[in-house]
């Protein structure tokens, strides 16, 4: 039996439709030029184009051809900006963080972690980030205080600021952080009380610090580990406070 013509047109317009919506969800967006310039300082920042960044070359693309960077792949104001930067642990990074990442002001997922060789402190440049929900910096060699204006970010879920050389207070700015869900701060140098923090909060640690007083009561449903180590934490898990 002879296929006819109507049959034919449709089944390759259908290969056709197929192929469209195929490429559409696998092509890469155009890297947002403005973007792109931001993230070649930060390259330079990290040794220039022969350094530990030498993949992220002016000739090509920053959305397709770079490691570490993700981009806003729907369309809208987002389409190829840069969202993410996720760089792989110990790479080899050395210096400090550079303040060009407040610059990208579509990033919401930001991780550099456990280069031991980053130093400084965390720039206040980062608080720009307003659509900032995910931020490592774990298992660096940080000092110097948490920027208070940091939690003024109000889509912050994910805080990991463990293993560095950080110094002062947990900022109280960090108890309007309504949507926190995880928060690390373990292993550094900090003092004072610990403040009131999220209920939506699911994981906990700041073992390892120099906080002293009572541990506020929203915060009694973790367990020993969480609070193990400072100074003068007191009450439930830990020991009763004697005042």
């Amino acid at each position: 039996m002879s296929t006819s013509p109507k049959l034919y047109t449709l089944l390759y317009f259908s290969i056709f439709l197929i192929h469209i919506i195929f490429t559409q969800a696998t092509d890469f967006p155009p890297c947002n030029a403005n973007d792109k310039a931001v993230l070649l300082k930060v390259r330079d920042h990290f040794g220039g184009p022969n350094g530990r960044l030498s993949d992220w070359d002016d000739s090509t693309d920053c959305c397709s051809d770079w490691s570490f960077v993700g981009c806003g792949m729907q369309s809208g104001s987002e389409y190829g900006r840069i969202n993410t930067v996720t760089f792989s642990r110990s790479w080899g990074l050395s210096g400090t963080i550079p303040s060009d990442f407040g610059n990208l002001p579509y990033l919401s997922f930001f991780t550099l972690a456990d280069n031991i060789n980053v130093t400084g402190t965390i720039p206040k440049s980062l608080t720009k980030l307003k659509k900032l929900y995910h931020l490592d910096l774990g298992m660096n060699s940080l000092t110097g205080p948490i920027p208070k204006e940091l939690f003024q970010l109000k889509k912050l879920k994910v805080v990991d600021l463990s293993a560095n050389h950080l110094s002062g207070v947990i900022p109280s700015s960090v108890s309007a952080l309504s949507s926190l869900s995880e928060f690390n701060v373990s292993r550094n140098k900090l003092t004072g009380s610990l403040p009131a923090l999220s209920k939506s909060l699911k994981s906990l640690d700041v073992s390892y610090n120099d906080l002293c007083g009572s541990i506020p009561n929203g915060l009694k449903r973790f367990g020993r580990k969480s609070f193990e180590h400072n100074k003068c934490l007191c009450g439930p898990p830990l020991a009763a406070c004697h005042y």
